[in-house]
This record gives structure tokens, C-alpha cells and sequence, in this order.
């Protein structure tokens, strides 16, 4: 995978590369699956530790791409197992980055739906938030990052600034006794709290495009350290509200709580718009990366020009999602994603750095 030195991207932008991919629909709806899965107000601490084992899974990502400094994921693997089977798992990675990108734009048009429009169809507003992710991937790579680079630090300094605005109603009671039924729910509750978090694999595409392919593993730390404060912010602003009892209950519970933001004189009192145009950016950018390597992927594996591959993926990206007929099946999807990426974004590269060392020891080039 060879590119000229002005396709070539910096480490920070590794980074918010990373971290623009892995935030996404989970703000909103975390708090909700961490404390349904775990039944206490300790989710904070599954996210916590799920956040430190895909930080260690994601340093993993990025010495295997240092391995390959010039490889991306779909060029790795059928140099490590062979063509047949580096194929199919090139072919599910690309399945798994099609259902990101499609959770992504039905979760988005849910949403903006029940809060903002509620009058035009979902499927309007999907199809602009395609529209709009094509025109960005047929300028490349550059674009994108730069993109990233541009929205990012507004999206992050808008998102601390509402959560700070939600502290007047936070109550430390709600998270108290802390452990109050031991360490097992917390570690029960580890893989649904773990699945956000996934997404880190993507350095496997950044390293080889980067100026300093050397710092993957500090670009891919530093992402997963800002996701992890992002989510582990949102757990506790949001619980601290409302109690991990009433949580469960609600299907936006980030949204409810911003809703909630009163500021006696202050000229404007519907915060939850400004969360939810942040919000609809991060998804966006969340989008950009699924469409774009994904579209890569087919080119790839099917040798076709990639230019014809970004209007292939958006049908398919579509259909996915609006596959599912309510609500209810749209967050299924996104949990068979996320063990999707369980297997795809951990266990894969595991196994593949282990044979790529494997190799090395037996003096096998690879």
C-alpha cells in the first residue's frame, strides 16, 4: 500500500482517526446496555477495565501492523493463513465495517426523527447522511482526515461543556454503595460494556499511511484514552442523574438527561440540540471510516477500481440498516456487531501476531 508523502497522515491524526471511529451511537444509548447488563451503578467500573483490555488488544493492533508497515489488515492476513482463509476474514472485517457504518445512519435518523423531525421519513434522512459520506470518501483519504482534524476538538470541547451543565442535578448518592453486590456483576458486565470500545483495529489501515508509523502504539493509547474518559463521563453524569434504576428504562437516557439542563435567565434552554448536532457528527465521522475502508476491502479482494467501490457499498449499507423492522432490531444488530468485533478486532490479530512470530522464530519470511 504505497502513497505519496502528501497522502501520508500525522500521528494526532492517527489518533482522532481512531477515536472518531470508535465514538459513535454508544454515547447515547450506553449508559442504558452497561447498566441493563450489570444491574448496579458500577457500570463506570466495566467500562473502565473493558477500556484497559482494549487499550492492551489495541497495542496488539498496532505491533502487528508495525510488523507489516506497509500492509493494511486485507494484505496482512492472507500473508499470515493463506489466501482461502485470510480471504474470508478479510471478507467478514468487511461485513462487520458495513454494519458499523449502517448501525451508524439508522441509529442517527431514529433519533434525529424523535427529537427533531418527527414529521420526515427516517429513510430521507439516511439517505442524506450516505449522500453526504460519499462525497467526502470520493475526495480520499486527506479530506477526511482533515475533516477529523477540524471537528473533533469542537465535538469534545461541546460534549464536556453540556456534561459539565448536567452536574447540577448529579446526586453521588446514586452510585453508592459502590460494589455493593462484589466484583462479579461488574466482571459479568465487562462484554457488554467492553463492545463500545471496539474499533481499534482500524490502526491496522493507519500505520501504513502514517509519517511515523513507529508511534501506533501511542496513537492507538492515546485514542483509547480519550474514549474511555468520554464514556466513562457519560456512565457517570448520566447515572449520577438519574439513578442506574431509571436508566434501564429509557432509550436515549444521555438525551433525557441533557433535556433536563435548566439555567435560570439563560436565554436558551434546548441544550439537548446542541448534543445531538455534536452528537450527529461523531456518527458521521463514525460513517466516513466504515464507507471508505470498506470500500477498500472490495476493491482488494475483487481487484475493482475503488472509485466504483463507494457507490457498491452504500445499497448494502442501506438495506443493513433498515433490515430491522423496530427499534428493538436495530439494537440487536448492533450487538451481533459487536461480537462481530470481538472476533474480527481481538481475537484475529491475536492470533495473527502469534503466527507472525511463530514464522519469525521457525526464520520464515513473511
Amino acid at each position: 500500500m504505497e502513497l505519496r508523502q502528501d497522502e501520508k497522515i500525522t500521528t494526532s491524526q492517527a489518533v482522532i482517526g481512531i477515536a472518531t471511529f470508535v465514538l459513535g451511537s454508544e454515547i447515547v444509548i450506553l449508559p442504558r446496555v452497561a447498566s441493563d447488563a450489570i444491574g448496579t451503578p458500577d457500570a463506570w467500573i466495566s467500562i473502565f477495565l473493558g477500556g484497559v483490555i482494549s487499550t492492551c488488544l489495541g497495542v496488539v493492533c498496532a505491533k502487528l501492523s508495525l510488523r507489516f508497515p506497509t500492509s493494511n489488515y486485507y494484505e496482512i492476513s492472507p500473508k499470515l493463513v493463506g489466501k482461502p482463509i485470510g480471504f474470508l476474514v478479510n471478507l467478514i472485517y468487511i461485513f462487520s465495517l458495513m454494519m458499523t457504518g449502517a448501525y451508524q445512519v439508522r441509529i442517527q435518523a431514529e433519533v434525529v426523527r424523535h427529537y427533531l423531525l418527527d414529521d420526515t421519513p427516517i429513510a430521507f434522512t439516511a439517505i442524506c447522511f450516505l449522500a453526504v459520506s460519499t462525497y467526502l470518501v470520493l475526495g480520499g483519504m486527506n479530506p477526511m482526515f482533515r475533516l477529523f482534524e477540524l471537528l473533533f476538538p469542537l465535538s469534545t470541547f461541546v460534549f464536556f461543556l453540556v456534561m459539565v451543565l448536567c452536574l447540577q442535578d448529579f446526586q453521588i448518592e446514586n452510585f453508592r454503595p459502590v460494589l455493593s453486590e462484589g466484583v462479579l456483576p461488574v466482571l459479568l458486565g465487562l462484554k457488554a460494556a467492553s463492545l463500545p470500545l471496539y474499533g481499534f483495529e482500524i490502526i491496522l489501515f493507519f500505520t501504513p499511511i502514517m509519517n511515523e508509523p513507529k508511534k501506533a502504539v501511542k496513537a492507538v493509547v492515546a485514542s483509547n484514552s480519550i474514549t474511555i474518559l468520554v464514556y466513562v463521563t457519560v456512565l457517570v453524569i448520566v447515572i449520577g442523574n438519574l439513578s442506574s434504576e431509571v436508566v434501564r428504562t429509557l432509550t436515549w437516557p444521555t438525551i433525557e438527561v441533557i433535556r433536563s439542563i435548566e439555567i435560570p435567565g439563560a436565554f436558551f434552554s434546548n441544550f439537548e440540540l446542541f448534543f445531538i448536532v455534536i452528537w450527529v457528527i461523531e456518527m458521521y465521522t463514525t460513517l466516513v471510516v466504515s464507507h471508505y475502508f470498506s470500500s477498500l476491502g472490495i476493491s482488494q479482494l475483487f481487484s475493482i477500481k475503488i472509485k466504483y467501490c463507494y457507490f457498491i457499498v452504500i445499497p448494502l449499507i442501506y438495506w443493513v440498516a433498515f433490515y430491522p423492522k423496530n427499534i428493538n432490531g436495530v439494537f440487536s444488530l448492533g450487538d451481533i456487531n459487536g461480537y462481530i468485533a470481538i472476533f474480527i478486532s481481538g481475537i484475529v490479530p491475536v492470533l495473527l501476531l502469534l503466527i507472525a512470530k511463530l514464522k519469525s522464530w521457525r526464520g520464515q519470511n513473511v
